[in-house]
């Protein structure tokens, strides 16, 4: 094969996005390292269990290591396989192909990272103090919270790390009841109710380590979204009023921000109504509430959290 012929089919690759830019597979790294962390340090030692393949590994992982030394990312790979070949078949090559890439560089890393964070946990973390054992809520939060930074760091590269988003968008397909998030969200709370089950003759009660489990995915939740829209959250401000040309001037002019009218009618007057669309970030809202006080006391306003903004003056977001 030719030069000239290897940088075509390169540069083909990368516009189907076969294959991905080099700050991705960095910031994918790092999200890898980061997880790991939280795998390895406080998962593991705990039997905390997370949502989608990876809990699914997890529980397996759990419950032969008094038998049998299986790498936890070797089993998170082997499941999500199937997964893999449906996604391409059914939904999209390039989707099916990053979160390939994602969950072998996921599943690596926590395998390669595991004997050092393993002996790191037990000299460092593992050591009773004077008041007993520590908490398990501690490892709980911390283990959340550094999970969820380091898949929202993934995210933020394009990628996923397991195959359970695919199953649920096949599903979301055939019935039309469930969103792809409830049936997620559904899905991940069988996976730890089930890890309760398997664990109910732990140490620990399984149920207590279930609860512990579902603080830890309401954590990761969070931890995710704050890498993928910050801290800065965003509004949507509508509002009625009948001196909309007074607050609209007012917004552009003291809050800097765009406004949109929109034609409305109150169907018990019968009046035709300027509905105010204004999008804005959070602490702008006071303000906004000051100016609309100060021109119509009577005006009706109502604030809603945006979950995603994209366009002049809001950052530009990325789609998996």
């Amino acid at each position: 094969m030719t030069k000239q012929k290897s940088r075509k089919r390169r540069g083909l690759w990368h516009q189907e996005g076969i294959l991905p830019p080099l700050k991705d597979i960095i910031l994918l790294f790092i999200g890898s390292l980061i997880s790991a962390m939280a795998i390895n340090i406080f998962y593991v030692p705990t039997r905390l269990t997370m949502g989608g393949a990876t809990g699914i590994a997890m529980i397996i992982y759990q419950v032969a290591l008094p038998h049998y030394k299986i790498p936890l990312g070797l089993l998170i790979l082997v499941l999500n396989i199937p997964i893999f070949i449906l996604g391409i078949k059914k939904i999209s090559r390039t989707f099916a192909w990053r979160s390939l890439i994602g969950t072998v560089f996921f599943s690596l890393i926590i395998d390669l990272t595991a004997p050092l964070m393993s002996s790191w946990f037990k000299a460092y973390i593992d050591r009773p103090l004077q008041t007993g054992n520590a908490d398990p809520l501690l490892y709980c939060v911390f283990g959340g919270v550094l999970f969820g930074l380091g898949v929202g760091i993934i995210f933020r590269a394009g990628f996923t790390t397991g195959g359970t988003d695919i199953i649920a968008i096949l599903i979301k397909r055939k019935y039309k009841t469930f969103s792809t998030g409830q049936f997620l969200m559904i899905l991940d709370a069988v996976i730890v109710m089930t890890s309760a089950v398997i664990y109910r003759n732990a140490t620990e009660p399984g149920i207590l380590l279930a609860m512990y489990s579902f603080i830890a995915m309401y954590l990761t939740a969070k931890s995710v979204d704050i890498m993928l829209e910050g801290f800065e959250y965003t509004r949507t401000a509508y509002i009625i009023s009948d001196h909309s040309q007074e607050i609209a001037r007012r917004i552009l002019a003291d809050l800097s921000r765009g406004v949109t009218s929109l034609a409305g009618r109150g169907m018990y007057t019968g009046k035709d109504k300027d509905v105010l669309l204004c999008v804005l970030s959070s602490k702008q809202v006071p303000d906004l509430k000051q100016i609309v006080e100060d021109v119509d006391e009577n005006a009706f306003m109502i604030v809603v959290e945006a979950r995603e903004v994209l366009g002049q003056g809001f950052g530009n977001g990325r789609e998996i």
